[in-house]
């Protein structure tokens, strides 16, 4: 598939070009990333080039995943992708952009582009303790379906205890009860 370019009131996605690349290996040098993402650690530009170049551009042309940066006004802010096989999304902003309510707008822009696209579910997963990756999709109006061993491996090969949850095409996009406090 030719990537999909995506937009809200505030938001532009689209690809991550060279141009991202000192600001990717930046904001992936968080300390959030070590605990609880899959990106390389420690991070390196050479990692973002390749995931400009390689890694992104791969996945579309596969099929495998679709991957978006996520700008406002022409700024980088951070990375969102949908990965096909497990029909699950993925997400994150560099720390100066979160909390502006970015991520969950960006969320349901490509969810509501997928459920277009006859997806019949979008789920999702964060390592156990991401309360920032947590809010993002209760506010997107996914529904906890619990705790259990992640789907996706971690960086050491390993599936750590992660909360999962799941949307549907029919589903409201309120924020539903029963998540983790």
């Amino acid at each position: 598939m030719d990537p999909a370019a995506l937009t809200t009131a505030r938001l532009v996605l689209d690809q991550p070009t060279l141009a991202d690349a000192d600001l990717i290996a930046e904001y992936c040098q968080d300390p959030v990333f070590e605990h609880f993402m899959t990106t390389p650690w420690p991070y390196t530009r050479p990692d973002a080039v390749g995931f400009i170049e390689e890694y992104v551009p791969g996945g579309w042309a596969t099929g495998r995943e679709y991957t978006w940066a996520i700008r406002t006004e022409g700024r980088f802010l951070g990375v969102i992708g949908y990965r096909i096989a497990g029909r699950d999304i993925g997400f994150w902003l560099g720390e100066p952009h979160r909390g502006n309510g970015y991520m969950p707008e960006a969320t349901a822009t490509v969810v509501d582009w997928l459920f277009g696209l006859g997806t019949p579910g979008v789920r999702w997963e964060c390592v156990v303790g991401n309360l920032s990756s947590l809010a993002v999709a209760r506010k997107a109006g996914f529904r906890f379906t619990g705790e259990r061993e992640a789907t996706v491996r971690d960086r050491d090969g390993g599936h750590p205890l992660a909360w999962h949850g799941e949307l549907s095409p029919d589903d409201s996009r309120e924020p539903k009860p029963g998540w983790p406090a």
